[in-house]
């Protein structure tokens, strides 16, 4: 039986052909040819991470306003919200931010996953991205990547108990993130951020 505690005597990940005597290069050979794939997880945990928490915190604006409209408040202030009973208004406002917060624990249950790399809530992170596939065009485009990275071999490795074992042994490698993807990671806040605001402003 091989000593190996990275992989199955005889695999091969990405570039890295796993041996069955594993030290320190190889170790490092491993994380260099992975580690691309780990960073570009992670990023997209962290806009994960805070996309769950913008929605919780929208969802928990929309069960206070749902509060308020049982309490007696007016039902989204005029217009045809102001038609609706305020029992009817009320229950479905607290309804709707009830499913925010539900919808956006998972989605921030697996942001933490793929920022950690725990397999623990991959299946989830799979889930929730395939739901990003309704988005279209953007949605469809980004959650389908994500599902390459998720399930492609090297995802696999990635979340590995193996490769933790690699991350480990070589904390000394890390990942230089170019400023084209800082850019892209501010554009996609600014948008969710401006998706928020949108949705409080039309919720008064």
């Amino acid at each position: 039986m091989s000593d190996n505690p990275y992989a199955p005597s005889g695999s091969s990940y990405g570039d890295a052909s796993l041996d069955a005597n594993v030290d320190l290069s190889q170790a490092e050979l491993i994380r260099k040819s992975h580690l691309n794939h780990e960073a570009n997880i992670q990023s997209f945990g962290c806009l994960y991470t805070l996309g769950g928490v913008l929605g919780i915190l929208g969802g928990i604006f929309y069960i206070g306003l749902g509060i308020f409209i049982l309490a007696g408040g007016s039902p989204a202030g005029a217009g045809a919200g102001a038609d609706q009973e305020p029992l009817v208004a009320g229950i479905t406002t607290t309804v709707v931010g009830i499913v925010f917060v539900a919808i956006a624990s998972a989605q921030l249950f697996a942001g933490r996953s793929m920022q950690t790399l725990n397999p623990s809530g991959k299946i989830l992170a799979v889930v929730v991205s395939a739901i990003g596939l309704l988005g279209f065009p953007c949605g469809t485009i980004i959650s389908g990547y994500l599902l390459y990275l998720l399930l492609s071999a090297k995802g696999e490795m990635v979340f590995s108990s193996a490769y933790k074992e690699v991350m480990q042994a070589t904390p000394h490698i890390r990942y230089r993130t170019s400023i084209i993807v800082w850019i892209f990671l501010f554009l996609l806040i600014g948008v969710i951020l401006l998706g928020v605001v949108g949705a409080i402003i039309g919720a008064r």
